[in-house]
């Protein structure tokens, strides 16, 4: 994580593999990348920072020093469920639909797509080879998007 350049890179992944967390390294060179951060989330990623280095001083020397981003207050990462049960907790506690962590992924794709965001910056930020990965899986049809398209295609033709 470069909080300078406003960037983070995904070099390895954390996977349940026969219900244990593993090290593992993203699946194609696609998805090893370079993600740019907006403005508010290097703020709050350093907002983190800080906080993680109160508890490595509390910690002392058990802290575990393995480069994670999210850890437990001895600097080892957390586990995939209980980060997907943390979610789970807020999205409830916020009064939101119900849907897995993942699913925020497909949202954001989707939103991003149905803004015109280009699909090949899309397919690079998910860490997709090919931008028809992308198109396939997460561009939907969000409400009103058909109704937009036909009203661009009659300015269009009377214009």
């Amino acid at each position: 994580m470069d909080l300078d350049a406003g960037s983070i890179s995904i070099t390895r992944t954390r996977v349940l593999v026969n219900g244990q967390p593993t090290d593992s390294v993203p699946k194609t060179d696609a998805g090893r990348r370079t993600i740019p951060l907006d403005p508010g989330l290097v703020a709050t990623l350093r907002s983190h920072q800080t906080r993680q280095k109160a508890e490595r001083l509390a910690a002392g020397p058990a802290w575990i020093a393995e480069g994670y981003v999210f850890t437990d207050e001895f600097g080892a990462p957390l586990h995939p469920e209980y980060i997907s049960t943390r979610f789970e907790s807020l999205v409830d506690r916020a009064q939101l639909r119900r849907i897995r962590l993942h699913d925020t992924r497909h949202t954001a794709a989707s939103l991003m797509l149905a803004s015109g965001e280009n699909v090949k910056v899309v397919a690079e930020l998910l860490g997709h080879s090919s931008p028809t990965i992308t198109q396939t899986i997460y561009q939907h049809v969000m409400p009103g998007m058909s109704e937009g398209a036909g009203e661009r295609l009659s300015a269009a033709l009377l214009s």
